[in-house]
């Protein structure tokens, strides 16, 4: 397989960009919708653990329930700082897909791209360089706004959820363009044959 991309199609380095970047993406979604966030079950159980203490007021075993209370609020902290794992990887997956946004960016460049497809109507052609353009604007737009949200700011959270719906409308066209050149169009072509 060659390097570049050419008449023969698109080369391997395109082809590993591309999925290495899917698989990050996955990996990413997955890390991200499976994250606590504010507002959890686990917040609800520390601020009822944290009200539990005032009920251990006036009673014969005050001291102990209390070191119960503590016992249980210093489980929750464990747990709280536990749960910070994911939000790392999810920044780190978030540097990743940026790393590897520019690095397709820059190989475009050089490696330019191969001729269209020829089954690729002149609509389809239009179709799929504007979706193509919106994935790499949203391979870029998504991770900055998450972690302009990781800095402090919520301001960002709907451009951060806006590019996430973007991305899944784009994502949804491009595959339903391939699935119609690859699974669709090529039964119609072997039904004719037969």
């Amino acid at each position: 397989m060659r390097l570049r991309n050419g008449e023969h199609g698109y080369g391997a380095v395109t082809k590993v960009l591309h999925w290495l970047t899917l698989g990050l993406i996955v990996g990413q979604f997955v890390v991200g919708y499976t994250m606590p966030t504010e507002g959890s079950a686990a917040d609800a159980a520390a601020d009822r653990v944290h009200d539990s203490k005032d009920q251990c007021k006036d009673r014969p075993d005050e001291e102990r329930c209390e070191e119960e209370v503590d016992r249980r609020e210093d489980a929750l902290d464990a747990q709280a700082d536990a749960d910070e794992g994911p939000s790392d990887l999810h920044v780190g997956l978030g540097l990743a897909i940026l790393a590897l946004a520019a690095a397709r960016v820059v190989w475009r460049r050089v490696g330019g791209l191969p001729p269209w497809a020829p089954a690729l109507s002149h609509a389809e052609r239009m179709v799929e360089g504007w979706l193509e353009k919106g994935l790499m604007l949203l391979l870029f737009a998504i991770p900055v706004s998450g972690l302009l949200l990781v800095l402090g700011s919520d301001d960002w959270l709907g451009l951060h959820i806006g590019a996430h719906v973007a991305f899944f409308v784009v994502v949804g066209l491009h595959l339903g363009l391939v699935l119609k050149h690859t699974v669709i169009q090529r039964d119609r072509h072997l039904a004719r044959m037969l």
